[in-house]
């Protein structure tokens, strides 16, 4: 905390993960669940710049947070939590954030399987993103060689960058939404994996972090911000009722961006209601399927260190009372009714 008030930061630079947080503040959800001070003012501050280059967050996520006296860090990679707690750091997960891995992978007509990429090209948004994260584990599944047998290419974010990036052969292999992969499968081309079909109890891609010392000396405090980040998971994934709001606090937040690929409004076409309510945030808040994650990072070679166990590294119990909590309030029950058949239909 920071003259008395909770310090809330994203550690990744793609606006879409300040969105959920942005919900929250902007409704009043954070303010209304218990985010205020004894004068009636705001009780949080939130940033809107990165902590880290990307890219960064598992070596150094402990120390950006200590230095810029940030207590909640939002779109974390949980392999990184892992680690900073295998070397002591007063780090803990205490949320889900993206909570399942929503695209399919998909390839060029002549492409029929993961081991037809061997040798070839394999387009990706970021070095070290979710999206290469997840390719990697089912080409190893696949008994490929992630440094000989594959040429990463990074395309760009957007859906409409990674299509072209199939359609004008610039790649062999991009992660494209379901709803996309069914276009392109008209036009010829292969789905080769779908991860989600791998993952019946959730794949935790990003979740909440916060520190120890915060969750110990203030959990008030905690939960009344879980409380507000679950009410804002809800309201991104109850369309098409709330579509016009978030494109428009999509455009606010980009015009934020220092970063020009995220600033420029141009480069990133308005999402659809559809690619809204498939949003993989847990309308329940907590992060789960961290052994199947485990396993597969051990897979990878990647856990070269003492894994710490679950319990040592996950402090979800805040996040599964203020679920309760809301749960037990009539006037939101329309709204939890809503947004649970959606979490049916898609799955998650």
């Amino acid at each position: 905390m920071l003259d008395g008030k909770l310090r809330i930061a994203p550690i990744c630079y793609h606006v879409l993960h300040q969105v959920p947080v942005m919900v929250a503040h902007e409704m009043n959800y954070l303010y209304d669940e218990g985010l205020k001070t004894a004068d009636g003012s705001l009780a949080y501050t939130i940033s809107h710049d990165s902590m880290l280059p990307f890219g960064l967050e598992k070596l150094a996520i402990a120390q950006a947070m200590k230095e810029k006296s940030v207590d909640i860090a939002l779109d974390v990679q949980p392999r990184t939590v892992f680690y900073q707690r295998a070397r002591g750091a007063d780090l803990y997960i205490i949320a889900g954030w993206r909570n399942q891995h929503t695209n399919v992978w998909i390839g060029p007509p002549h492409i029929k399987s993961l081991q037809d990429l061997k040798g070839k090209r394999v387009g990706i948004s970021d070095f070290n993103s979710i999206r290469h994260w997840a390719i990697q584990i089912q080409l190893k599944k696949a008994g490929l060689d992630l440094e000989r047998d594959i040429e990463w290419v990074r395309v760009g974010i957007t859906h409409h960058l990674m299509k072209n990036a199939i359609r004008t052969g610039k790649v062999e292999c991009v992660p494209v939404p379901t709803w996309h992969a069914e276009e392109m499968k008209q036009e010829g081309c292969n789905v080769l994996v779908s991860p989600a079909d791998q993952y019946p109890n959730g794949r935790p891609e990003r979740v909440v972090a916060a520190t120890g010392r915060i969750l110990e000396e203030r959990p008030d405090l905690i939960k009344s911000f879980l409380k507000g980040l679950i009410r804002a998971y809800w309201f991104v994934r109850d369309m098409p009722k709330n579509h016009e709001y978030l494109i428009n606090l999509d455009k606010r937040v980009r015009f934020l961006s220092p970063d020009p690929e995220e600033r420029i409004v141009e480069n990133h076409p308005a999402r659809t209601p559809r690619d809204l309510e498939a949003m993989p945030f847990p309308i329940h808040g907590r992060a789960t399927g961290f052994e199947d994650m485990l396993k597969e990072e051990e897979r990878l070679g990647d856990l070269n260190y003492n894994v710490p166990a679950i319990s040592e590294v996950c402090a979800q119990d805040l996040v599964t009372e203020a679920y309760k909590e809301l749960l037990s309030r009539k006037e939101l029950e329309a709204e939890h009714q809503r947004v649970s058949a959606v979490a049916q239909r898609w799955g998650y």
